[in-house]
């Protein structure tokens, strides 16, 4: 083999080297620049999480659906001197929910409709009564765990309540005053304790809530107007009530049971309201069976 051949040989393996090592280095080149590009895709998505982690809460809220049945007595001595009684049906909604910046806080809201017809003793007269009731209240809870059960809670809670309530009635013998009414707007306190505990495949939640009028202003009819006087805008008795001239109060025993995805109420309702003014008084009493259900979910907050 002459020179020539030898320096031909030798640019041609040198070129082939050359040929053969530029993908390499290249892809060298190019893989250090996507690990580095993963690399500072990976941080950000860390960071994005934790943001996410940080500015998203999830509160807690329960909607409550129920129906009520029983018995109600009512003494209205506008329309009637005599005690009346009968039965009443009804239906409820009431949902709880913690503050959003207040953890420690609950605030609830309640709509209430009931009626009822009621008949005196001798059976010679009927009143029909509706009673429509809502409000809005915060209160303040405490929670407590059992060292040995730490599935057993038990929750008190307390705190103001506001309620606006209307109750017209109508008697059927009665020309005069064949109508009258329960108008209010008050201050109540509400309490209550609820103690959670479990059992083989299901859960159990034993409440207990009670709410009594602090101070508010109500309406009452004058013992002389009649009902074509108050239609015609004579005005009645609006007046301040407080505990001391009108006594309110409701509480109930209820029972929550989880059934497989759904979670059923069981319960007792009692209600008690007393006025009056001058020659006329007014009461109402409502004892009722309880049956309903719950609905709880998780309400996100994202920042």
């Amino acid at each position: 083999m002459n020179p020539e051949q030898r320096t031909k040989t030798y640019c041609l393996r040198q070129h082939k080297t050359h040929l053969v090592f530029a993908p390499c280095s290249l892809f060298l080149a190019l893989g250090s620049k996507l690990r580095l590009c993963s690399l500072l895709l990976v941080l950000c998505s860390v960071v994005s999480m934790a943001k996410a982690a940080d500015t998203t809460n999830i509160y807690p809220h329960e909607d409550v659906l129920t129906l009520r049945f029983g018995g109600m007595w009512q003494q209205d001595q506008y329309l009637s001197p005599l005690l009346y009684d009968g039965m009443e049906v009804g239906i409820g909604n009431e949902w709880w929910q913690t503050f959003r910046r207040a953890p420690q806080w609950l605030h609830v809201g309640r709509a209430d409709l009931t009626f009822g017809w009621l008949t005196n003793p001798r059976y010679t007269n009927r009143i029909y009564a509706l009673d429509i009731e809502a409000g809005w209240g915060a209160a303040y809870q405490w929670h407590f765990r059992f060292a040995r059960r730490e599935q057993h809670r038990l929750h008190l809670f307390l705190g103001p309540y506001l309620a606006a309530e209307w109750a017209p009635r109508m008697i059927l013998s009665n020309v005069n005053k064949p109508y009258s009414m329960d108008a209010a707007v008050e201050l109540q306190a509400l309490a209550g304790i609820r103690y959670t505990f479990t059992a083989p495949r299901t859960a159990y939640r034993l409440s207990y809530i009670l709410r009594a009028n602090l101070i508010g202003i109500d309406f009452m009819p004058e013992y002389w107007q009649s009902y074509y006087e108050l239609t015609e805008g004579v005005p009645g008795d609006l007046r301040c009530a407080g505990m001391w001239n009108r006594r309110y109060l409701t509480h109930e025993l209820t029972l929550d049971i989880v059934c497989r995805r759904s979670t059923w109420r069981l319960g007792i309702r009692h209600e008690y309201l007393e006025y009056g003014k001058r020659q006329m008084a007014f009461s109402r009493e409502q004892v009722a069976l309880v049956l309903g259900t719950c609905f709880r979910y998780g309400v996100a907050n994202i920042r």
